[in-house]
């Protein structure tokens, strides 16, 4: 649990090195025989497969991919039993599929879908992630402009939620990548997503 804590704090304050060698070690511990029933909590679940995505982006390592595709299933499964509590949280990992799979058009629909579902589920945590995920897809896809909005209703959503270090965070974030362009808009187009096209994926 402790491990896993610290790989959380580390991917929400994105900081890619110690979140993949935490990834490793946390990767290691889980395949052992008396941690199944711990790794299988949903929010292992969830917060495993995001960040296995994104290792998978950054390495293009196909083996990251495949623990993903395997968070997916497994939220899925939640999702069927509990679409409320779950659905936002496989719309956002769907998204970061389609980012690995760069297949764009989807993975902003998912990406918006997450926010909406979120939204409406009233989980504003998780809609304040969806957004800086969104965010980050926009700006590595070459949107930047379209990329500042999200941060922004992130930044937002951060501040409602109460996590104060992760709004301050952002903000200087924000920032540095932005600059004076910086204003107040959030104001995002939500459309609905289709399943990714898995052929589309790249091996490494």
């Amino acid at each position: 649990v402790v491990h896993f804590n610290k790989l959380y704090v580390g991917f929400m304050f994105r900081r890619y090195d110690e979140v993949k060698q935490l990834a490793v070690a946390y990767d290691a511990i889980a395949s052992l025989p008396f941690n199944t029933i711990l790794i299988s909590h949903c929010m292992h679940v969830f917060y495993g497969g995001l960040i296995n995505f994104w290792i998978a982006r950054k390495t293009m390592d196909v083996s990251w991919f495949d623990r993903g595709e395997k968070a997916i299933e497994k939220m899925r499964s939640y999702a069927d039993c509990s679409s409320w509590n779950f659905q936002n949280k496989l719309l956002l990992l769907q998204a970061e599929q389609c980012f690995y799979l760069e297949d764009i058009e989807s993975a902003k629909r998912f990406y918006d879908a997450a926010i909406l579902s979120a939204k409406e589920h009233k989980f504003v945590h998780e809609e304040a992630l969806a957004c800086e995920l969104a965010g980050h897809f926009m700006l590595e896809s070459g949107e930047g402009r379209a990329a500042l909005p999200y941060f922004l209703l992130a930044q937002k959503k951060y501040h409602e939620w109460g996590a104060y270090a992760k709004e301050k965070s952002l903000e200087k974030y924000i920032k540095e990548q932005f600059g004076s362009e910086t204003t107040t808009e959030t104001n995002i187009g939500l459309s609905i997503p289709a399943e990714p096209d898995l052929r589309k994926r790249r091996a490494s």
